[in-house]
């Protein structure tokens, strides 16, 4: 394989580089019509509209879910791990530290 890699790079065939101050001013004024261009979006379909709104007004919160580990916490059958909860809270307060 090395081989096959050396006879590629071999097989190449040097790419000449203008370097007169013409096309440096050329190479330069695309970068700079390129860095200069502003880039907007903007939603124009009503449909999108009320979807972002609709997204927006609530979490994205499974309700069914809470309402669950609630019922589960109240009749005492939801599981505390304190260790790793005092892990987490060591790891975010480091973290925070840092």
């Amino acid at each position: 394989m090395v081989e096959s890699i050396k006879n590629a790079v071999s097989r190449m065939e040097p790419r000449k580089v203008d370097n007169t101050s013409a096309a440096k001013s050329e190479r330069l004024n695309g970068v700079k019509s390129a860095l200069m261009t502003n880039d907007t979006v903007s939603l124009k379909s009503t449909d999108n509209q009320s979807v972002v709104k609709e997204m927006a007004s609530s979490a994205p919160v499974d309700m069914e879910n809470v309402n669950r580990i609630k019922e589960a916490i109240k009749r005492g059958d939801y599981p505390i791990d304190i260790d790793r909860i005092t892990d987490a809270l060591m790891n975010a307060y480091r973290e925070m530290k840092d």
